[in-house]
């Protein structure tokens, strides 16, 4: 199912209201709408205000998480963006995605080849997204990148003369991905090394699933549009929270700090300066459960924002 679609960048973007979609995603949700209450940020509370749009408003969604897990996720009363509130801090998530995430999360602390080919068939759907931009030359960043199997896929694709790197803060996924697979990936969460990489040199950047779990996306968006070329191409997939048949009980989780629905991942896009080229619901373990999206940098950096 396709939400939008934007041919290209210099086409005017739609101006958002500023009306909530709070209804609808509580609608998916059932029995959870009569629990929520609106609530305001304040200093006296250890929260956060809403990351797209600025706002302290905003109503309590669920107290749980996957697997009963305590967790507070809330709904912007403005833009609609869901999000765990309070969040960790930037130094605890770094500690978290450096030592515990593929411990606790995935109960694969340490790769081996054997998780490096179980990997190969869970990539194949985004990499099908990716094949128009794999041509020969391009130079392509993949940030959270594990162990490097869609990293060392687009590179069988594209040969020698493409130029790939990888971010990943996990030591030992990194280092699987350097000594074994030959990848020149970067060990470290983007905020952590981004200054290593030179800004304007990146024909694609690739994000698949690792968006929500950033603390703030719009600083995750500046920088990936620092490190594009003019006219490179961002793409990212991440969990659609508007999916039919979505559960309460196992969506929402403590390593995902953001939940986006198609309008609130390309209104993120338009605010950080970006063009959208397609926003598309794809079918994951139920019908339209991934988010995956198309966004370009525009020549100039006012180009594409309303």
């Amino acid at each position: 199912m396709r939400f939008l679609y934007v041919q290209h960048a210099h086409v005017a973007q739609p101006a958002f209201d500023n009306s909530p979609r709070i209804a609808n995603i509580a609608s998916l949700f059932p029995g959870n709408r009569r629990r929520m209450k609106s609530t305001t940020a304040t200093t006296e509370e250890p929260k956060q205000v809403c990351d797209l749009c600025g706002s302290a408003r905003y109503q309590v969604f669920a107290t749980r998480g996957r697997g009963g897990s305590k967790l507070t996720t809330v709904i912007c009363e403005d833009c609609g963006l869901v999000y765990t509130n309070p969040r960790p801090t930037e130094r605890e998530n770094s500690k978290f995605y450096h030592t515990s995430y593929w411990g606790a999360y995935k109960n694969q602390s340490m790769p081996d080849e054997r998780f490096f080919q179980r990997r190969l068939p869970k990539i194949r759907p985004i990499l099908a997204q990716l094949r128009p931009y794999l041509k020969p030359g391009v130079r392509v960043l993949e940030i959270g990148c594990s162990v490097g199997a869609l990293l060392w896929s687009m590179k069988e694709v594209v040969g020698s003369t493409g130029q790939f790197t990888g971010i990943e803060p996990h030591e030992g996924h990194a280092q699987f991905a350097r000594e074994k697979k030959g990848l020149d990936v970067h060990n470290g969460l983007l905020e952590e090394v981004s200054h290593k990489l030179k800004p304007g040199s990146f024909d694609l950047v690739v994000m698949n699933h690792v968006l929500e779990h950033t603390i703030s996306p719009t600083a995750t968006l500046a920088t990936v549009k620092k490190l594009l070329k003019p006219h490179g191409h961002f793409v990212v997939e991440v969990p659609n929270v508007e999916a039919p048949g979505s559960r309460l009980s196992h969506f929402f989780h403590v390593a995902h700090h953001y939940s986006f629905s198609p309008r609130t991942l390309q209104r993120l896009a338009q605010k950080s300066g970006f063009a959208t080229k397609r926003v598309d619901s794809l079918d994951g373990d139920l019908p339209g459960t991934r988010l995956n999206a198309v966004f370009e940098k525009p020549v100039s950096a006012e180009a594409g924002v309303t």
